[in-house]
């Protein structure tokens, strides 16, 4: 992988390596807490509609993520995070469920800053040939962290409680923290003030709709992960009345789909290289349907044989994804464009959640499971045989991204400015200089 030929990529990447084990160990861990506090099914699914809230203000975020120096921001947002999942600390019964999910939230606000924050960081610490290598080793971490990080948490919660799993995500918040502060890049120009509030936030979805194969690719991912969104409480059912499992077996299904995380990290470069982004895309979201609709045999190998593809299809997903938003849009409008790219895939899945989590109680998981992968196997077939085509390059001033504002043309990439072992300070920013980072 091309990108770890930077020093400064592989500083970001063990400091992503050690928070992100810990974010997974915990979050995986919350909505099993939650059911053991309750009981309830509908309960421990809300968990994650919980997280998935915080995207309807992504493009707040992001616009801030345009005007301010990056990397500040970022350490403060995990200094925030790791101070936050210090209250879980507090809970106890039933009663005291409403602090989990108001944990849930603060990590929904923090993974939106975190995710659009690294891939701009991304953006100017490499040149744009190594953004696929870059966010395929990403993908191979997220792959380790969910075979490791499930296995781990569950056991620590099985003996310890949830308490000791908030503790360690802490620390590991404070490891993401002290990685950043080693990353030195010279940063983009940040966002000028002078355009009106509204016109600065709807900037990203301008942009947006002005590149048709950004628009296609998000307009067809909004109604694939729609459909995603409805196995987030399913999963539970499917592990308690098709696999005949206890709720912590959850884990074990989410350490599974690691496997297929790892195997698409080392071949998810590759295979932008030889179909292009949009069938990438294509390919991974029929790849994902296929796996949804395993999930409806009651059998355990069956299962987490889909629960690998699932993880596979995931990861190549998330590689072409980023990979495309970040090649084909200018580094000032990143945070803009990354963030509302995100709320309009994110808010279908976060309703679906809502919906399916009704739903469970009268409607069998099996015809639910069938419905959403029918939704997602014929995106993944739309987006496969008509991709738009792929821009040449970043527009710069007066092409497409002018329906967003004039765009100034980015900064020489940061490796031909300065050597990987020589970097400049972030504390040297170029006049007017903004920039840094996280998550998957």
């Amino acid at each position: 992988m091309t990108a770890f030929r930077d020093a400064r990529f592989r500083r970001l990447y063990v400091g992503d390596a050690l928070s992100g084990f810990g974010d997974t160990a915990l979050l995986l861990a919350l909505g099993i807490w939650v059911k053991d506090l309750t009981g309830s099914n509908s309960a421990a699914g809300a968990v994650f509609l919980a997280m998935g809230l915080p995207v309807l203000f992504a493009p707040l975020a992001g616009r801030q993520i345009d005007r301010v120096r990056r990397k500040p921001l970022l350490m403060a947002t995990n200094a925030i995070a790791g101070l936050a999942v210090l209250a879980l600390l507090l809970v106890r019964t039933a009663e005291h469920t409403w602090i989990i999910y108001g944990v849930a939230i603060v990590h929904g606000c923090v993974a939106i800053v975190l995710m659009a924050g690294r891939n701009a960081l991304l953006k100017d610490l490499l040149p744009d040939r190594d953004l696929a290598s870059a966010n395929a080793a990403f993908g191979t971490l997220f792959g380790f962290t969910r075979i490791l990080a499930p296995l781990v948490g569950s056991g620590i919660y099985a003996a310890f409680g949830g308490h000791l799993l908030a503790l360690v995500d802490a620390l590991t918040f404070l490891a993401a923290i002290t990685a950043l502060a080693t990353v030195r890049v010279v940063e983009s120009p940040p966002e000028p003030t002078g355009e009106r509030f509204g016109s600065e936030l709807l900037a990203g979805l301008r942009y947006i709709r002005s590149v048709p194969l950004l628009s296609q690719v998000t307009v067809i991912s909004a109604v694939a992960f729609g459909a995603v969104g409805f196995l987030e409480p399913i999963i539970f059912v499917v592990v308690e009345d098709g696999l005949q499992r206890p709720a912590a077996f959850f884990g074990v299904i989410v350490s599974v789909q690691g496997i297929g995380s790892i195997v698409a990290g080392f071949t998810g470069a590759w295979l932008l290289r030889r179909v292009g982004e949009a069938r990438a895309i294509g390919g991974a979201l029929i790849g994902l349907g296929l796996g949804c609709a395993t999930l409806a045999v009651g059998a355990t190998p069956v299962v987490l044989g889909g629960a690998i593809g699932i993880g596979l299809a995931v990861t190549w997903f998330s590689i072409g994804w980023n990979t495309t938003l970040q090649r084909h849009t200018p580094s000032r409008l990143q945070g803009r464009v990354f963030t509302t790219a995100g709320m309009l895939v994110t808010v279908p899945q976060t309703a679906a959640i809502g919906v399916a989590a009704g739903l469970i109680v009268v409607v069998d998981y099996r015809f639910l499971l069938a419905a959403l992968s029918l939704v997602i196997l014929l995106s993944g077939l739309r987006l496969l045989t008509h991709p738009k085509p792929t821009p040449e390059a970043t527009p710069a001033d007066g092409d497409p991204a002018s329906a967003a504002g004039p765009v100034p043309p980015d900064p020489v990439p940061a490796d031909d400015l300065v050597p990987a072992d020589d970097p400049v300070p972030l504390g040297d920013p170029v006049p007017g200089g903004v920039l840094p980072s996280r998550r998957d």
